[in-house]
């Protein structure tokens, strides 16, 4: 039951960052610079695999999350979430693709990002086509590959900043992203 409670488990945080995340994606107006691009369909589980997340935790136990809706509609490819600590003391390592009309409005979020929170954003250069690092409780690096944006989010029980393993695994993933 602990195990299927585990990979059931909400994180407000995470899921208030993803939203907050969504919203901003639609900021930044009609009027776009570029024309729209076809993003390619990506699966981020297969950016971001289970052996990877292993690896990062030091081969701690880990739990692919879903939620009640996943297993009625089935998995969403574009997200791939993993939890290697405990329902009390949880710790999240995921990743989020979101897709935008052309690569000016993904680079728009990422503006929209640091205007939302502040001092709390840092630059995280030589990722992508631009990244920004969002700290604090939130601890998502959110990485610019074209119209593609890879939100990677991992959150430790003991609060420290985890950009160093954030960036760790935007590596990985954007080593095996196609070229363009």
């Amino acid at each position: 039951m602990t195990q299927s409670l585990n990979r059931r488990l909400r994180i407000p945080l995470f899921l208030l960052a993803i939203a907050t995340t969504a919203m901003l994606a639609g900021c930044g107006g009609s009027a776009d610079s570029g024309k729209e691009v076809k993003a390619p369909q990506l699966d981020a589980c297969q950016l971001f695999t289970l052996q990877d997340a292993t690896a990062i935790t030091g081969g701690d136990t880990l739990a692919a999350m879903s939620s009640t809706l996943d297993d009625a509609r089935g998995r969403d490819p574009g997200q791939c979430i993993y939890n290697s600590g405990t329902l009390d003391q949880p710790r999240i390592l995921s990743l989020l693709i979101r897709y935008h009309r052309n690569p000016a409005a993904a680079k728009r979020v990422l503006e929209a990002i640091q205007s939302a929170f502040g001092r709390q954003v840092q630059d995280a250069p030589g990722l992508g086509d631009g990244a920004v690092w969002v700290g604090g409780q939130n601890q998502q690096l959110h990485v610019v590959k074209g119209p593609t944006e890879l939100i990677i989010t991992v959150q430790s029980p003991d609060g420290t900043d985890q950009l160093k393993t954030a960036r760790e695994i935007a590596d990985k993933v954007l080593a095996r992203m196609p070229k363009a």
